[in-house]
């Protein structure tokens, strides 16, 4: 999710080559990819995205979940036992294989109780994901020193304005 910084940074996946080597970076076996897949790809890291905001109260895009459901269904998931217990485990390769894996660790995420704490900054100009470490989960900004920071000073600009306004009536 975190692979463009929003809102006029650098995006990872912003041609077929990008997302190729950042694929690759990430441990997906790929060589080329089409540009399908690159759209595909930043489909469902948005989808991610919107999912994230819904862990930390906001609204969730309607069909996140199922553009996400059926990008993990097509990757083949099975399950595999061993004697260490079970693993879902993507049946294809390539990007579809990356997918597989993302939706195993979504599963495994939400089965260990990490998945509530994943989360997306409130800063709509933010919108970085990060893992909510405060004891209560209740953390809405990816950074207190600089999103929270500037959330606040807004808050207080916004304040300060209404108190003059409201006092001079």
């Amino acid at each position: 999710m975190n692979s463009a910084e929003l809102p006029d940074g650098d995006d990872e996946l912003a041609n077929s080559t990008a997302a190729a080597a950042w694929l690759r970076r990430h441990g997906a076996g790929v060589g080329r990819i089409t540009d399908a897949e690159r759209r595909r790809l930043i489909d469902v890291r948005e989808a991610l995205r919107s999912l994230l905001q819904g862990n930390a109260g906001h609204a969730v895009e309607p069909n996140a979940a199922s553009l996400l459901t059926s990008t993990f269904n097509d990757a083949g998931l099975g399950a595999v036992i061993s004697p260490r217990g079970a693993q879902l485990v993507p049946a294809r390769s390539g990007v579809q294989g990356f997918f597989g894996e993302l939706g195993s660790a979504i599963v495994e995420a939400t089965l260990d109780g990490t998945w509530t704490r994943l989360k997306v900054c409130h800063d709509d100009e933010c919108r970085w994901a990060f893992y909510d470490r405060s004891k209560n989960g209740c953390s809405v900004w990816c950074s207190m020193r600089v999103c929270g920071s500037r959330a606040k000073a807004r808050a207080y600009r916004e304040r300060s304005r209404t108190a003059v306004t409201g006092s001079g009536a």
